[in-house]
């Protein structure tokens, strides 16, 4: 039987919630069990079966034996739900949870750009808020960002990315980052994150002691934050320090080390700042005097696994070295701390102080209220707002690179006939690389006049593409999507992307135009020649209609790139200064 949400139900499940928490004050933690103690440090993955088995067929028998302090409500919770489906379903599922809950529930999510989920605000990447380089927009995107995931159930929230993207061959920072800036990155962070959380939603910065300064990716191996003291303390170190000044609620740190402050290996190797006591212990919360919530990053990631016998001792060790909140933990761990702090074996101080933490985040953000809302449906007004704050940030956001010739403004008398050229990848994680979505971007040239053919990506050897190609169209596009994870591994072009790039340098430059739905630095790398370029960060429908109105002059290009675009060609001779170094 399908469920439907009501109004009623809604507020039936809040009024129980509200009795049961009467005992519930701002020290009420100091009155928990040890298992709900511990149970505050968890925070889950939705798993229904296995819910149900753990609380023998109730989801109410599952909290009294596992009372976890709540849930990421990501992918897991719609496995097998069609996309129309997921909004009621995520509604219900908080309701649910909560109403079996007797102590209250903080549901999370990334929603990096935005919550992803039918009839929500698709938000630009935090590069394109960069590039915007307006702290009103910055505080209007986490207003936004906040009302939409509280209409969700969701109350805090994973982002914004703090991290800096010095190194552009960085795999996984990129796009996600704000700027390479430290300056800029706290002037328009901070602004995001009072947007949220002045609006009831807890905000998260990470990846502590700060992503994009290697080449390679945590999700795979822990990775190095490579620089000096002296040099992190004038970049991540001052942005993370400017952002815990200013009062953000929560830190995640990476599975990143430092080695510029570590000094204890395991296993002759510095261990990540999940594991590191000396980074989150002694750094973040001593030196730096950090009072919030540290949150793990996923325990899943290779960064963190595999430095212990068993995942069970890592996620144990990652508790003692100072995460206040383990993301996605197995429930043996709770079992295990049990055993371990009534042997005296940890410290029932380092308890008090992770739980005392977290149930301080509960109250500042309404979870112990005896009214608490669950779930606040946006307004009309509400919904008007976010689409025109998206809109603002994605004509801001437009960075015209060079226009050597002066190529822009295109007319629909003259440059007629359009091709498009979607350079975008395809995996098994990362789908069909955003080609669905780019589609929007030919209709949108389409709906103001001219003719346009669109392919994707092209196959310079078997496609028996000829330098004379350009004298069929009047302007050729190319849309480069090319984003994090998308699929997993470096951001440079490769296979049929890198075919594309071939193809394009061979045609004759005075009829291309080259745009970047992504890294920024892909105009640099592969298409340097080519005498007109916009970098636009992002790839969702509002930009692809700032990028039309630019091209077609209805705006100015107004973006200014938060990135230094020249560090690509110093980013090689640098690998090899350090490669050199250590050898």
């Amino acid at each position: 039987m399908k469920f439907k949400l009501t109004t009623s139900l809604l507020m039936a499940a809040c009024s129980t919630f509200a009795q049961a928490k009467k005992d519930l004050p701002a020290d009420g933690w100091k009155k928990l069990s040890l298992r709900e103690k511990i149970g505050q440090t968890m925070l889950m993955l939705p798993d229904g079966k296995a819910e149900l088995s753990l609380g023998k067929g109730s989801l109410s028998g599952f909290f009294k034996r596992y009372p976890v302090t709540g849930f990421f409500m990501g992918w897991k919770l719609f496995d097998n739900v069609p996309q129309n489906e997921q909004v009621a379903h995520l509604k219900k599922a908080v309701v649910d949870y909560q109403k079996a809950s007797a102590l209250p529930l903080l549901f999370q999510q990334d929603y990096e750009n935005g919550v992803d989920l039918p009839g929500m605000t698709p938000f630009p990447r935090e590069m394109a808020l960069g590039a915007a380089n307006s702290p009103a927009l910055a505080y209007d995107y986490g207003t936004s960002i906040a009302k939409e995931s509280k209409a969700s159930g969701v109350k805090w929230v994973l982002h914004p990315v703090a991290d800096l993207n010095v190194n552009p061959l960085n795999p996984i920072v990129n796009t996600r980052a704000i700027s390479d800036d430290p300056d800029k990155a706290i002037r328009l962070l901070s602004r995001q994150i009072k947007g949220l959380q002045d609006h009831g939603v807890a905000a998260t910065i990470k990846h502590f002691p700060g992503d994009g300064m290697d080449y390679r990716d945590q999700h795979l191996t822990t990775t190095t934050n490579s620089l000096s003291m002296e040099q992190w303390k004038q970049k991540h170190g001052k942005v993370f320090q400017a952002l815990i000044d200013s009062g953000v609620a929560s830190i995640m740190p990476g599975h990143i080390t430092l080695p510029a402050y570590q000094k204890e290996k395991l296993n002759g190797f510095f261990p990540p700042a999940t594991l590191s006591k000396e980074l989150l212990t002694n750094l973040l919360k001593g030196e730096m005097h950090f009072k919030g919530v540290i949150v793990s990053d996923a325990m899943t990631m290779g960064g963190f696994r595999g430095w212990y016998p068993s995942q069970l001792e890592g996620e144990i060790q990652s508790f003692l070295a100072g995460v206040d909140v383990l993301l996605w933990p197995s429930y043996a761990f709770m079992d295990t701390m049990e055993v371990r702090i009534k042997r005296g074996e940890i410290p029932m101080a380092r308890l008090n102080d992770a739980v005392s933490r977290i149930w301080a985040m509960k109250k500042k953000y309404g979870l112990l209220d005896k009214n608490l809302e669950l779930i606040r449906d946006m307004t009309a007004e509400d919904k008007k707002f976010a689409a025109a704050t998206s809109d603002k940030i994605a004509e801001q956001a437009v960075t015209l690179i060079r226009d050597r010739n002066r190529t822009i403004p295109l007319n629909p008398g003259k440059a007629k006939k359009i091709l498009v050229i979607g350079i975008t990848t395809e995996s098994r994680k990362g789908g069909d690389g955003g080609l669905e979505v780019l589609k929007s971007f030919p209709e949108s040239l389409r709906k103001r006049g001219f003719e346009v053919d669109f392919q994707r990506n092209l196959l310079y050897e078997t496609q028996g593409w000829t330098e004379d190609v350009t004298s069929r169209y009047d302007e050729v596009i190319v849309a480069v999507v090319r984003q994090t994870h998308t699929p997993f591994g470096p951001l440079q072009l490769y296979d049929d992307e890198a075919q594309t790039a071939w193809g394009v340098n061979a045609m004759p430059k005075d009829k291309v135009i080259v745009v970047s739905l992504g890294s920024p630095y892909v105009l640099n790398e592969y298409f340097e020649r080519v005498n007109t370029c916009l970098n636009a960060y992002s790839n969702v429908p509002e930009i692809h209609e700032a990028v039309v109105k630019v091209l077609t002059g209805e705006i100015q290009a107004k973006g200014q790139s938060p990135v230094d675009l020249e560090r690509q060609n110093q980013a090689g001779s640098q690998m090899a200064e350090r490669s050199a170094s250590a050898k």
